[in-house]
């Protein structure tokens, strides 16, 4: 049972950074690849706080916000300008640089010995682990919540006219570099909370938990459930983390000769989902299917060219039947 919470809770956490990336690509289009940087940045701030410097656990997750705020906005103010694969790289190497910190700064993260133990921050009655993932939940759906209102609101529609044509939002009066600055540093400010979260739900720490895996499925959860959709990346971590790592690989009933292939298989099973995704339904799960589209559009034309047939039919018929009663009335008269 504390397994499931703890895999829970886990999960919470991916939904979590998969929905602050929604933001950053799915509407402002910023191709943010240093995710676990800002995770793991977070993590590490509450681990020192709390481990080295004794603090609380809410005065670790003040200051780790504020550091990654300020974190956050200088680098967003020397990447934002640039293109999206400029961006792209420079995000990867600030995660690149964040784990080599964990590794080589030993005087503070205890470098690959591991820094710990860092405990949950609810002590009652033995329910800490439940309590803190009914805390993780009510985040996450808060945060959910505020993204299907955002969709609809005029700063939502700057985004995309943002992330789909910039130059023509900025040539309207719109200051789009300060909108990406701000959208950019606060969802990389909660990417850092939520590692600070991600602190004492591992309890102890280590630099091996800082790999571009984690970005990557991130990013495979969101392009899969959909990057432009609200629901997306609830709906992509559901089905990457949720059903392989928790169902499959905890529950499975699978012999122990063949467990050592799950990890494997599961890549696999990644990758036939994402290329046949990409392939027909590029948009993701949530969006639509670009040859979805093509077949509703030739079955609307030719439900249009089937209505203009029936009516000329209809106009013929009409008129043939007006000249038999006009002709009718004409011999009846005579």
């Amino acid at each position: 049972m504390a397994y499931l919470i703890f895999s829970l809770s886990l999960l919470l956490i991916y939904i979590g950074l998969a929905q602050m990336l929604h933001v950053q690509f799915g509407l402002l289009g910023v191709p943010n690849f240093g995710v676990v940087g800002f995770w793991g940045l977070g993590m590490y701030s509450v681990g020192v706080m709390k481990v080295q410097l004794d603090m609380s656990f809410v005065d670790s997750m003040v200051l780790t916000a504020a550091l990654v705020a300020v974190v956050s906005y200088v680098l967003g103010a020397l990447i934002l300008r640039l293109e999206r694969q400029a961006i792209l790289c420079a995000t990867i190497a600030f995660s690149a640089i964040i784990a080599l910190l964990a590794v080589t700064e030993k005087w503070m993260t205890m470098g690959v010995v591991g820094l710990g133990t860092i405990r949950q921050p609810f002590r009652i009655f033995g329910l800490e682990e439940i309590l803190f993932f009914f805390f993780l939940l009510v985040l996450i759906i808060g945060v959910q919540v505020y993204l299907l209102k955002l969709h609809k609101s005029r700063l939502g529609r700057l985004m995309v006219a943002i992330r789909d044509n910039e130059e023509l939002a900025a040539s309207l009066g719109k200051n789009t570099f300060r909108v990406k600055i701000i959208a950019f540093t606060l969802t990389c400010t909660i990417m850092g909370v939520l590692g600070g979260l991600s602190a004492p739900l591992n309890q102890f720490l280590t630099p091996n938990m800082i790999v571009p895996s984690i970005t990557f499925a991130v990013w495979i959860s969101l392009v899969l459930g959909g990057k432009e959709h609200a629901l997306g990346a609830m709906l992509g971590v559901f089905v990457t983390f949720g059903l392989f790592d928790i169902l499959i690989e905890t529950y499975a009933p699978v012999s122990p000769q063949f467990a050592v292939l799950v990890p494997n298989i599961k890549l696999f099973l990644y990758g036939a989902l994402l290329v046949g995704v990409l392939v027909y339904r590029p948009k993701g799960f949530l969006g639509q299917s670009s040859k979805a589209d093509e077949v509703l559009a030739v079955l609307g034309h030719g439900i249009a060219i089937i209505g203009s047939e029936l009516c000329e039919a209809k106009n013929a018929i009409s008129k043939g039947v007006d000249r038999a009663l006009n002709g009718r009335k004409t011999e009846d008269d005579a």
